[in-house]
């Protein structure tokens, strides 16, 4: 499934599902460059058990890929996982695109809000697209971790998580099965 979204400079943006090995090697590319490239995440922090059950989302200008984002599905909530967009395509709400096409996913699997969880100093870019800090900073090994809700359906109240649930499936944990 493909949705068109915006143009960057003059060329069309286009979200899509990862549906082949190619296009998940893509997204995985992306992420290396993003993550392990620029952030220095080590290699083996990066990637993990959970890219190979979960859903790529991937924004393309062309053939090229620009961004991604991992979808991990559970009972009542998606959670979104290592969004990542290049450098040279950062400000051009591409990560927005990214976010409003997982909670589309969501809402139709039937899950009532988006879960996630990542450094503090990340927390801002997804508060400022409508998420809302569910507690404060928690250490998480040698890092601070806050975790993060949106409403699948805006026009509903936020549904709180179920917390034994959320706290089930930290990021460090592997899927229950």
């Amino acid at each position: 499934m493909e949705i068109e979204s915006c143009s960057i400079g003059g060329e069309r943006v286009a979200i899509r599902l990862a549906g082949r090995m190619e296009e998940s090697l893509q997204a995985f590319a992306v992420r290396a460059a993003c993550f392990i490239g620029e952030m220095e995440v080590p290699y083996s922090e990066e990637f993990d058990g959970h890219d190979y059950g979960a859903t790529h989302v991937i924004a393309y200008i062309g053939n090229e890929p620009i961004g991604t984002v991992r979808v991990r599905w559970f009972k009542s909530f998606a959670m979104t996982e290592r969004l990542a967009v290049m450098q040279r395509f950062r400000g051009n709400n591409v990560g927005q695109l990214l976010l409003e096409r997982c909670r589309q996913l969501a809402e139709s699997r039937g899950c009532n809000m988006l879960y996630t969880r990542l450094p503090p100093a990340q927390a801002a870019y997804f508060e400022k697209q409508g998420w809302r800090r569910l507690d404060e900073p928690s250490e998480q090994g040698d890092r601070s971790i806050v975790a993060l809700v949106h409403p699948v359906d805006p026009a509903k109240a936020q549904a709180e998580p179920d917390a034994h649930e959320a706290q089930r499936y930290r990021v460090d944990q592997p899927i229950a099965a």
